[in-house]
């Protein structure tokens, strides 16, 4: 057994204590019945790529768990002791399961109330190769012992009602600041960041870049993940020309400003019509490399003429007079969700490049007189 020394914590009448304890030893403290997807008495079930992505990220990466495994113990066996340090002070401690043989008599001795995904990404079944056994890693764990019902209530509710997950949008700004983001992130952000504060950008002062209020404004994260999707970075070749982001911006502006154009409406100042939303502006921006693809193949000057033209063959393609009030967004189901959005957008640009299909223009840059 391993004697691990312990803080006392009081808050009001609950007593608790918290020490440093191997992981790999805890898990082996849990009932070892669990299985993932198993609803479990307050608990929510195991999510195996949770476990995974834990286990790897311990493993591969060298990571830190550093904030504390809460659990109940179930046995007396996992009691508190004290002793007296030499200048008098009282101290804590509890025995720790070590040995093979104490840790099959210490199974179920305890239940997790919040970090389960965490212990279990130690277990033999998830555990990474690149932790070893000889490993210096242990985690915080704050015991409450032989808890009460009412204890293990007030902790169910604090771990989960009264948790409040970081918003997708401010994560990524934090990870930048932090040099975190993943590879999509690094390439895309720096885009959506200046169609955000360059004056020719119809989106500028419209984009959340992290948590700030905008009135139906569009979230940074939901930009790169659409400029992603659209392989934006990909232009460039297509037009076998290399592009920088301030081109790209540009580009980008003019691109939607003959949207706006067309329709009459302006992203600044949204409405009720479907292009000034973010399923619209997915739509429209999925477009983007087909429009780029036709001005090549044309050949022809990318310009907010070429972009208002190709709308009006898509609307006639699409059987939609231009004598009415109607837009190819005008009472479309298809804008409902994200999906149907991008099944949309790509049998459209599939409409148009169809007219284009027998040109194959060689060394055209569609961009070479837009005004600077």
């Amino acid at each position: 057994m391993k004697k691990i020394y312990l803080a006392q914590v009081k808050q009001f009448n609950e007593v608790s204590y918290i020490g440093s304890v191997d992981p790999r030893k805890l898990v082996r403290m849990v009932d070892q019945t669990i299985e993932v997807g198993q609803v479990q008495e307050d608990q929510r079930p195991l999510d195996k790529k949770h476990i995974k992505e834990i286990a790897k990220y311990v493993g591969e990466d060298k990571g830190f768990l550093p904030t504390s495994i809460i659990v109940g113990t179930k046995d007396k066996k996992l009691a508190v002791e004290t002793e007296r340090s030499s200048d008098g002070k009282t101290l804590y401690y509890m025995m720790i399961p070590e040995t093979e043989n104490e840790l099959k008599q210490y199974e179920n001795t305890i239940d997790i109330s919040d970090g389960q995904h965490r212990v279990f990404a130690f277990s033999d079944d998830y555990r990474s190769t690149d932790l070893k056994d000889d490993d210096v890693y242990e985690v915080p764990v704050t015991f409450y012992i032989m808890p009460q019902l009412i204890t293990r209530q007030r902790l169910f509710y604090t771990t989960n009602a009264k948790q409040k997950p970081v918003p997708t949008n401010l994560l990524m700004w934090l990870q930048d600041k932090l040099k975190m983001l993943s590879k999509p992130e690094e390439i895309y952000l720096p885009i959506v960041r200046q169609l955000n504060s360059e004056n020719t950008s119809p989106l500028k002062g419209r984009i959340i870049m992290s948590a700030e209020k905008i009135n139906k404004g569009f979230k940074a994260k939901q930009l790169v993940k659409i400029l992603d999707k659209a392989k934006i970075n990909d232009i460039g070749t297509i037009a076998n020309v290399t592009l920088s982001n301030e081109d790209m911006i540009e580009i980008l502006s003019e691109y939607l400003s003959g949207w706006e154009q067309r329709y009459n409406l302006e992203f600044k100042h949204p409405n009720q019509d479907t292009m000034t939303k973010i399923s619209g502006l997915r739509y429209i921006l999925l477009l983007f490399p087909a429009f780029v693809e036709i001005a090549v193949n044309r050949p022809a000057d990318f310009t907010i003429e070429f972009v208002i033209e190709l709308i009006k063959e898509l609307e006639e393609a699409r059987g939609i007079d231009s004598a009415s009030d109607k837009t190819l967004f005008s009472d479309s189901p298809i804008f409902r969700g994200e999906s149907a959005t991008i099944k949309q957008a790509e049998e459209d640009g599939t409409i148009l490049k169809a007219f284009d299909a027998q040109k194959k223009t060689q060394g055209h840059n569609p961009f070479k007189n837009r005004k600077k």
